[in-house]
């Protein structure tokens, strides 16, 4: 086996196994400092001999101390059991969850008041609730995660709409991703008390209900709007947001479950994403979060500009035209953009770890921006690569 494909499977290995301890702000400190001398090593790497010492350092790193998950008493705490039997997550988990999950599905939050209660058993839900001013008065959003086996025949019915005749629905769709997003009117009152719900079997071993309705917090009598305000869209990418929170191992991941109100590392994607491009290419504009990052590149002869973007989630419905040695799957598309000329170059990956990174590029400055060139400026062999690159085992 090739040394990068070893580098590889120890990577796996070591981010399966990983799992916060109780001094979470060191942790969370260490892989922040940690990624960002990643980046600046990749950067510096002069071939593949430099980068494989670059990640074998910082995995030494990470192995080294807070990575390994040593208390403070120096006791070391056992790896979550592999499965759907484990689950353990802490109300004031779900309540960051919840409200992070909210802020990234672009609803205006102010003055939010959180109620949530932890798990730490595969029969217990947790859960979580907010309510929220958005300039309509408060509003509220409920959220329950179950750990669950995904093979359980008897979950499809809740992820599956009934038939319309007798259904105490008025409104239902079952959706690809073992979605059902479910809308109906209480007591059957026209112009009554109306709900919208979305429920989310994850293939990772969860069972993710989400709810909202159009009455104000605390009134269950009387009704604001014809509909809820956080529509069945919004509820959906909550929904995903939620899902992304958890990993495989039944805990949540520092990514969901961080502070509201304090910024994810930059460093998780955006640094990697820049190491990782054709040295040619001249970096015009960035941004990014700790679920994604963008750059935008330019030629400095004709000014054309090509975005380029990393988000550490692949598509729900990707054409998986390969399957590589190592299990992973790739899917590349062709597809037109938002605007004339505007081409739209899609590569998504998917890891047997659960590790799914997806790399779009546009021939324009933003994917919702007029055409800059007639074509991109980089090749779609390239974003393979970018996408396909064992270095994002480390910015989980």
């Amino acid at each position: 086996m090739p040394f990068e494909d070893e580098l590889g499977d120890a990577l796996r290995r070591t981010g399966e196994a990983f799992r916060p301890a109780g001094g979470r702000a060191l942790v969370e400190g260490g892989l922040a400092r940690g990624r960002r001398r990643l980046a600046r090593r990749r950067v510096s790497a002069v071939g593949g001999v430099s980068l494989a010492v670059a990640l074998v350092a910082s995995s030494a790193l990470y192995l080294g101390g807070a990575f390994r998950g040593d208390t403070a008493d120096g006791a070391t705490d056992p790896v979550p059991p592999a499965g759907s039997g484990h689950f353990k997550v802490t109300a004031e988990q779900m309540k960051n969850i919840l409200q992070n999950g909210m802020e990234r599905a672009g609803i205006a939050i102010a003055r939010p008041k959180l109620q949530g209660s932890g798990s730490s058993s595969q029969a217990k839900a947790a859960t979580a609730s907010i309510v929220f001013e958005d300039g309509w008065a408060g509003a509220t959003v409920t959220l329950s995660v179950r750990r669950v086996d995904p093979a359980d025949k008897s979950l499809a019915k809740l992820v599956t709409c009934p038939p319309k005749k007798g259904s105490p629905y008025e409104e239902c769709t079952t959706q690809p991703g073992n979605r059902a997003v479910k809308g109906y009117t209480e007591a059957g009152r026209a112009g009554g008390i109306k709900k919208w719900a979305v429920t989310m079997l994850s293939s990772s071993g969860y069972l993710i209900e989400l709810a909202t309705n159009n009455v104000k917090a605390g009134n269950q009598e009387a009704p604001l709007s014809r509909n809820p305000r956080m529509n069945p869209g919004k509820l959906r990418h909550l929904a995903l947001f939620v899902e992304g929170s958890f990993t495989t191992a039944g805990e949540p991941n520092a990514f969901g479950s961080v502070k509201p109100g304090s910024r994810a590392e930059p460093g998780d994607m955006l640094p990697i994403l820049k190491s990782l491009l054709p040295k040619r290419l001249e970096v015009y504009s960035e941004g990014g979060t700790g679920a994604d990052g963008h750059v935008v590149v330019v030629d400095g002869k004709t000014g054309d500009r090509t975005y380029i973007e990393a988000l550490r989630m692949a598509a729900e419905e990707a054409v998986w035209t390969e399957t590589r040695p190592d299990g992973m799957k790739v899917a590349a598309v062709k597809k037109p953009g938002a605007y004339p000329g505007v081409q739209h170059w899609q590569v998504d990956t998917f890891r047997p770890s659960g590790l799914s990174i997806q790399v779009s590029a546009y021939n324009s400055p933003t994917p919702k921006s007029l055409k800059s060139g007639k074509e991109l400026l980089i090749t779609m062999e390239e974003l393979k690569a970018i996408a396909a690159d064992p270095v994002w085992i480390t910015a989980r």
